[in-house]
């Protein structure tokens, strides 16, 4: 029994000075000195240990990729590391995850903000480029509703340049008469088109569509004599 537990007691042992690095420092001859052109166990080698991904790896043998699925292709991380992506398991990558929806998210918060706050073609009055009774209650509703980070109005880009400078005037101008002064909100050039419909237009083809109606009407009809129910 006594040799047994001695057994025991000399394998723990020795298995604690092969594996633990410290030991392995002191340059046993089957330890590698350098792994990819670091001392090992050295602050760069343990950086460098640290950015490689968890996992099983592909490796290519007699012919074949093991296993046929990608897999990554680094050296495979030290047994502490393994250890420690398996019990803080899935960080980092759940927060990587999280970090690219809120970037997708916010990007579309803002697109969606620009057009909000856009000045169109249908805001201007064709003739003199001035804004319109719509455009200028939207320009209003940027003044007083939009958030302070998103307090920027945007005027649709035109082809021809005084267009684009008589608008820029109108908007500045309107501005001026609401605030008292145009240094309050930004005013920029976009190349956008507007995502919907003017008013005027979904009226008219609710118009079309209401008097392309055809009126309603049941079909009914009386089956034998009511007198033979009696």
């Amino acid at each position: 029994m006594q040799s047994k537990l001695l057994q025991i007691l000399l394998f723990a042992f020795f298995s604690g000075i092969v594996v633990n690095p410290d030991t392995a420092r002191a340059g046993w001859p089957w330890e590698k000195k350098t792994d990819q052109g670091m001392k090992k166990y050295s602050p760069e080698w343990w950086s460098y240990a640290s950015s490689l991904p968890v996992g099983s790896r592909q490796n290519y043998r007699k012919g074949k990729l093991w296993p046929p699925q990608p897999r990554p292709t680094e050296p495979q991380q030290p047994y502490s590391h393994q250890f420690h992506a398996a019990h803080f398991w899935p960080h980092p990558y759940n927060e990587q995850d999280q970090c690219i929806v809120r970037v997708f998210e916010e990007a579309q918060i803002a697109q969606g903000w620009k057009k909000a706050t856009t000045l169109y073609d249908y805001h201007f009055d064709p003739e003199t480029q001035q804004l319109t009774r719509s455009g200028r209650q939207q320009l209003l509703w940027i003044i007083q509703h939009a958030h302070e980070q998103r307090r920027i109005t945007y005027v649709q880009l035109s082809t021809e340049r005084h267009i684009n400078e008589a608008r820029l005037a109108s908007v500045k101008q309107s501005l001026m008469d609401m605030v008292g002064n145009t240094d309050s909100m930004t005013v920029l050039l976009d190349a956008t088109s507007p995502v919907f419909r003017p008013a005027h237009e979904v009226d008219m083809y609710q118009k079309a569509w209401v008097e392309g109606m055809i009126a309603p009407h049941i079909p009914y009809s009386v089956e034998g004599n009511s007198s033979e129910g009696e």
